[in-house]
């Protein structure tokens, strides 16, 4: 069995409270010092902290399986709304192996370097126009107006779906990561199961429209693709995976260009320079991913004995791995606390390491870079709203601002 000691950080940590919302980060670092692997009752789940330990099970996935990524504890009420939908399957973010790369590949395929250069004309066209509808207010709700819409319509039309499909596709996702991923009254849960729902029709019928008449897009990519030795996607599959996706696709950029907007606005010397220098700002967007991560956390569960920084763990052990801490420790990084807009090399894990590294990554850097180009070009003297107090959602694993109110 696993020993769980009587006393430890583990009991002060508690994600979704204000304070731990705001900062975290004294906390990680006191774990990292003092308890690296630490068990927290909170999430029920051992806590790694430490660059070198969260590395380790980023890179044995045979030993630190991804299967219970999401493992929402949810009422019977809002499973029942979900039995009226489709099965809420595992897909790439929480398989191991072979089912694993049977949707990573296809997302690598159309992710591909030919296609990346395809889409950058169509992400520099979306950022201008959302630029050009509030520019002249002189005032903008940055994450509604900008960092929300970006990344959303650009996923959306890697998959053909129209941008009159926006507004529902947002809080198709939103209740989908706070289903997945918060912890919900049973009310909330059964309204957000619904949403769910709808979102998961919706993919349905055009899964069934792209099966009668093929495109060359992300989905028909997924439809076609085979992996050798691998079952084809079923049509559940296809389902679960557009539906997870659309999701991750666009709500990991969505924080990241919130959280950037933030650090790079405090002090706006940070902001004027990146106007002045646009060469930093490929560096300036690593910095941002490392110092304030915006997936925070993900559970992985042991699939056998092992040794974990020290700490023995049984088999079908629960481990929550913590980026936002690894990606500040002190014994990886050099000067972790202090943001860097030049700092090189810069081997942050927002994007994972090992199998599971993100293959969103490079669509998530264009839009960052693309996004920060055209801002920083017609907006240079763009500053946050004096007095404001900006809120982070409520969530274990994503880390994002709600609102951030910005003029010029």
């Amino acid at each position: 069995m696993t020993r769980v000691p009587q006393a430890q950080l583990g009991l002060a940590y508690h994600p979704l409270r204000e304070d731990q919302l705001a900062n975290p980060y004294p906390l990680y670092e006191s774990m990292r010092k003092q308890e690296p692997v630490t068990f927290s009752p909170e999430v029920g789940a051992w806590l790694v902290t430490r660059y070198r330990d969260v590395q380790s099970v980023l890179t044995q996935p045979e030993v630190f399986s991804s299967r219970d990524v999401k493992n929402p504890d949810l009422a019977p009420s809002a499973l029942a709304v979900l039995q009226q939908g489709y099965p809420m399957l595992p897909v790439a973010i929480d398989s191991d192996g072979l089912d694993h790369q049977r949707f990573r590949q296809p997302h690598q395929k159309g992710l591909a370097p030919p296609r990346m250069t395809q889409y950058e004309g169509y992400i520099r066209d979306l950022a201008n126009r959302l630029v050009d509808a509030f520019i002249d207010d002189r005032h903008a709700d940055f994450i509604a107006q900008f960092a929300y819409p970006l990344p959303l319509q650009t996923i959306l039309h890697l998959f053909g779906i129209p941008e009159d499909r926006t507004a529902a596709a947002k809080q198709w996702c939103e209740d989908l990561v706070a289903l997945l991923y918060g912890s919900l009254p049973e009310e909330q849960q059964v309204e957000c199961a619904k949403t769910v729902v709808a979102f998961q029709h919706y993919i349905a019928d055009l899964v069934k429209e792209r099966l009668r008449d093929p495109q060359d897009d992300m989905l028909g990519i997924h439809i076609t693709y085979r992996v050798p030795g691998a079952d084809p996607l079923s049509f559940e599959e296809l389902v679960a995976m557009v539906c997870g996706f659309i999701m991750a696709g666009h709500r990991t950029t969505v924080d990241s260009l919130g959280n950037a907007i933030y650090l790079l606005l405090r002090p706006h010397s940070r902001w004027r320079r990146l106007s002045e220098h646009p060469e930093l700002i490929r560096t300036a967007i690593e910095e941002v991913l490392r110092y304030d991560a915006p997936v925070q956390a993900l559970f992985r569960t042991t699939t056998r004995e092992v040794m974990l920084g020290g700490m023995p763990l049984s088999r079908g052990t629960r481990v929550l791995v913590i980026f936002g801490s690894a990606n500040r420790d002190e014994e990886q990084v050099s000067d972790a606390h202090n943001f860097d807009l030049q700092r090189h090399p810069n081997y942050h894990l927002s994007f994972g390491h090992g199998p599971h590294f993100c293959s969103g990554a490079p669509l998530a850097r264009k839009e960052m870079r693309i996004a920060l180009e055209v801002l920083t070009q017609r907006i240079p003297n763009m500053r946050l709203k004096p007095g404001q107090q900006p809120a982070h959602f409520p969530s274990l694993a994503f880390r994002g601002y709600q609102k951030l109110e910005v003029l010029w």
